[in-house]
């Protein structure tokens, strides 16, 4: 039987609007309410955001949160960190220097926000959470500065170019000490090329060594006594591949990237749009509860033999 459901949250557990669609947030909480499966939101979000949406989905969320690539466990009834890892200064000082030799964007999180370069705003698609929440994007005009001078810990710093730029500077990204790389991720924009399709950027979230979405969720497994083989784990992109591997249950989403696919059980027959990650565990709700009634029928007739020998 399951125990634990890991949800990624952008283009997975939300809709492009950065809402949950009802059917998943009614499927997540049967499966709570009949089954005892905890969902755990595991994002490359800061904190503060992963902590909105979860008191948005409602009671079964209220238990743990990974954040920013898992640098981040949280849980919430008691308030102890699990996991709590930043960046350190020199690390962050060697990220920038080596953005800044290969003329490349970048950005970061605090455990609130997003903190991001006010030149290449241009760049950057419009994004609903932050207007969701009521909150301003961050945009820095000296984003060194912040980085460097910042009050709040900064867990995740990300590069952003084309695949290509990421590639060429991978090895220099890889020499800084005790840093955790994740592959290669996808993000729009709103330029258009000049057969007027919406271009695209790559970019790699980077954390501590060690520090993955994969890692934080053995923690919480090992925390709550929980086997891999009990874990259900739903995502889309690249720094989703390791958290599908520490699953039982492999879910990618029908919008998810390739690589993801690969390795996963199940793609979910919709995309994020359409409630792919409700449709598809109102179908496993159907399976468990109908081992369950099945298992009920086995322990009966086995108790009636008894009664008779």
């Amino acid at each position: 039987m399951y125990k634990m459901l890991v949800l990624d949250l952008d283009g997975t557990l939300l809709d492009d609007e950065k809402e949950i669609p009802e059917i998943n947030k009614q499927a997540i909480q049967k499966l709570h309410d009949d089954f005892g499966i905890i969902p755990v939101i595991a994002t490359a979000r800061p904190l503060e955001v992963a902590k909105y949406i979860a008191d948005k989905g409602g009671p079964a969320f209220q238990s743990y949160i990974i954040a920013t690539n898992g640098a981040i466990l949280k849980d919430i009834q008691t308030g102890e960190y699990l996991i709590n890892q930043s960046l350190l200064p020199e690390q962050l000082k060697g990220l920038i220097e080596v953005c800044q030799n290969n003329s490349l964007e970048y950005e970061c999180m605090t455990t609130k926000c997003e903190v991001a370069d006010a030149q290449y705003s241009y760049r950057r698609v419009v994004d609903p959470m932050y207007d969701n929440m009521g909150v301003p994007f961050n945009y820095q005009e000296n984003l060194e500065s912040f980085i460097l001078n910042s009050k709040d810990p900064i867990p995740l710093f990300a590069v952003n170019g084309t695949e290509e730029e990421l590639e060429e500077c991978y090895e220099e990204l890889a020499n800084i000490p005790g840093l955790q790389i994740s592959g290669q991720c996808i993000r729009t924009t709103p330029l258009k090329d000049s057969q007027g399709k919406i271009e695209t950027l790559a970019y790699h979230d980077i954390m501590r060594e060690g520090v993955t979405k994969a890692s934080a969720i053995e923690k919480l497994a090992e925390h709550l006594g929980i086997q891999k083989e009990e874990i259900i784990a739903i995502g889309d992109g690249g720094n989703d591949i390791e958290m599908l591997q520490t699953a039982g249950l492999k879910i990618a989403m029908q919008n998810a990237t390739p690589k993801l696919k690969e390795i996963a059980d199940i793609i979910t027959p919709v995309d994020n749009n359409q409630g792919g990650v409700g449709l598809i565990l109102e179908d496993l709700h159907k399976i468990l509860n109908k081992k369950k009634q099945e298992e009920k029928q086995h322990f009966g007739k086995i108790h009636d033999k008894e009664m008779y020998l």
